[in-house]
């Protein structure tokens, strides 16, 4: 039993204006008719400090008259009632979404609560952090003066040094051309990923290790350095040999390509295709300029004569129900240039025009007979010109765009056209597309990708199973030439079926596929295509064609297989919806 002396006979509260008395001595362990001391009274002190609610609180021990106990005071300096939040500091991320974040307890008619503002400050940069930005509170308190306004101040990081090592040819004015992260800016971990995307997707740097990035703090308090250390690859190629044509027959190959032309990002190639079907050789001089201006705008040009087979055979496999042989695989001569330029909008959308101008004979046409030897139209030609603008808009949301898990991309297009056709034959006699025509395309491609794992946001060589998804749809309106509608059919489609098995003014492919890396540039790869095109020019030989829309089905397995500036080297066996199989070889990176 404690002393006489040491017990608590009264507790008096004073300086309490909002919080009731009640809830003050909840927080003491002293209590009337106990025992004092003054450890506990210090322990008392701080739990009424630790409710939030006043900025002071002490607890004044007076001895009672008689002497036998003590009286203890307990004064307290109450925060006042807030009237305003004021939000300083916040350049990237909106006063309203930092005020959504506060408890109630901290919002204007209540008084304020200092405990309040360790969990709410965390809030507010979680937020932050989930918005790619990085940001502390460093003042959460009324506001000198004024002290019915809470102030609430923030200090957002900002990006300090940015360097660049271990590049040799690129020069660093080129590099620094693909960073849009500027000394001084709120440091966006986004943005910086973007950059670095950038910079790995220009190939000039090896696909493993090539890119590596650093993010340090600086001295100064919320300041960030960015580093990215660089291996430059292998940009010029010179091959000369064999390769499979479009027709999948072998072909001549002499093809020369630089892609960093002197460390200024300029690329050129020319090709020299000859096939052994012997219809003349395929020619292609290309150049691009990724910097043709300080603001970021790509000059594309290209200038050919090229070879198009509008009905391409297969590796192996028992093909499908309709077969065309080598008399019958007629195909186009495209002479022409095309000249393309495109300026990003921000850091995920950008924008382009292009313009193609083409001369376009049908070779190769042989008029077969029937078995009563009458003329069988077994091709179809249009020979003339052909001028195309493309007006284009995409969106870039993708992971990493050269080899994505996870995002999108999205493209849409409008294509004006115009044509003068001078020559017909074939299916198409009829003289109603002769002479000048105007026409227009327009399309919409989406693609999707899905994975598991958390975002490789700054690991960019991390390979992952991933879900892909695609769709593409078109319409054409006006007098458009055969060789200007859509196709659909062969390894860029409806895998399963002939190249070009189906064409017509609209169209709608999609293709879902599954790709797990057995390392990192061997993939195996599941498919399913659905798609088709319909509502244009008839059938040739027994490739019917349909008014309306009919899909079709095409599923399989893949090989996929990465082979530097190449990109990927892909084989696939496609089953189609009669069951019958086509094998598709191709040259290029996958969607």
């Amino acid at each position: 039993m404690a002393h006489a002396q040491s017990l608590v006979k009264d507790i008096q509260v004073r300086g309490n204006q909002t919080v009731n008395r009640e809830a003050i001595l909840a927080q003491m362990s002293l209590k009337v008719g106990g025992g004092y001391s003054e450890t506990d009274r210090a322990k008392d002190e701080a739990s009424i400090l630790r409710m939030g609610f006043f900025s002071a609180a002490r607890i004044v021990p007076i001895s009672d008259d008689a002497g036998t106990g003590w009286i203890l005071r307990v004064e307290v300096e109450e925060y006042p009632t807030i009237k305003e939040v004021r939000v300083t500091g916040n350049t990237v991320v909106k006063t309203e979404d930092i005020l959504a974040k506060l408890p109630e307890s901290l919002r204007p008619g209540h008084i304020f609560n200092a405990a309040e503002t360790r969990p709410a400050s965390q809030a507010i940069s979680e937020m932050y952090a989930a918005k790619g930005y990085s940001a502390q509170v460093v003042a959460f308190e009324p506001l000198e003066g004024s002290p019915q306004t809470l102030s609430l101040s923030l200090l957002e990081a900002r990006v300090g040094d940015i360097s660049v090592q271990g590049n040799r040819l690129t020069k660093d004015r080129t590099i620094r051309k693909l960073i849009r992260t500027r000394p001084g800016d709120v440091y966006s971990k986004n943005r910086w990923i973007a950059d670095l995307n950038r910079i790995y997707g220009t190939g000039w740097f090896e696909a493993d290790g090539g890119v590596v990035p650093e993010v340090t703090p600086a001295d100064e308090l919320g300041v960030l350095d960015l580093s990215v250390g660089l291996k430059e690859a292998r940009t010029g190629t010179f091959n000369v040999g064999l390769q499979l044509d479009p027709q999948n027959s072998l072909a001549g190959l002499i093809r020369y390509s630089q892609a960093n032309v002197g460390g200024t990002g300029q690329s050129f190639g020319v090709s020299f295709l000859q096939s052994t079907q012997g219809v003349g050789p395929s020619v292609d001089l290309d150049y691009t300029n990724p910097f043709i201006d300080n603001k970021n705008t790509t000059l594309r040009a290209s200038l050919y004569s090229r070879v198009v087979f509008r009905f391409q055979g297969g590796l192996f496999g028992s093909g499908s129900s309709t077969s065309f042989t080598k008399d019958d695989q007629y195909y186009e001569r495209r002479n022409g240039f095309s000249l393309g330029i495109s300026r990003p909008v921000n850091d995920y959308v950008n924008r382009s025009f292009a313009l193609r101008a083409e001369d376009v004979t049908t070779e190769n046409v042989k008029q077969k007979l029937d078995s009563n030897g009458n003329p069988v139209n077994n091709y179809i030609l249009q020979n003339g010109q052909v001028v195309v603008g493309t007006l284009g808009l995409s969106v870039e949301r993708r992971d990493v765009p050269i080899n994505p898990s996870r995002g999108y991309w999205l493209q849409m297009s409008l294509e004006p056209g115009y044509s003068n056709i001078d020559k017909v034959g074939g299916l198409t006699s009829d003289a109603s597309i002769l002479g000048p025509h105007l026409f227009g395309k327009a399309s919409v491609e989406y693609r999707r990708y899905f994975s598991k794992g958390p975002a490789r946001e700054l690991n960019l060589d991390a390979t992952r199973n991933v879900l892909a998804f695609r769709v593409r749809v078109g319409t054409i309106v006006g007098q458009v030439p055969f060789f200007e509608q859509y196709f659909a059919g062969g390894a860029e489609s409806v895998r399963g079926y002939q190249e070009d098995r189906f064409w017509g003014r609209q169209t709608l492919t999609t293709t879902l596929e599954y790709r797990y890396p057995l390392q990192k540039s061997f993939s195996l790869i599941g498919f399913v295509d659905y798609g088709g095109a319909w509502g244009g020019y008839g059938g040739v030989n027994d490739f019917s064609q349909s008014s309306g829309p009919q899909l079709h089905l095409g599923y399989g397995p893949g090989l996929s297989f990465r082979a530097g500036p190449l990109g990927n080297i892909q084989l696939y066996l496609g089953f189609n919806e009669d069951g019958k199989t086509r094998t598709h070889f191709l040259i290029g990176n996958s969607f």
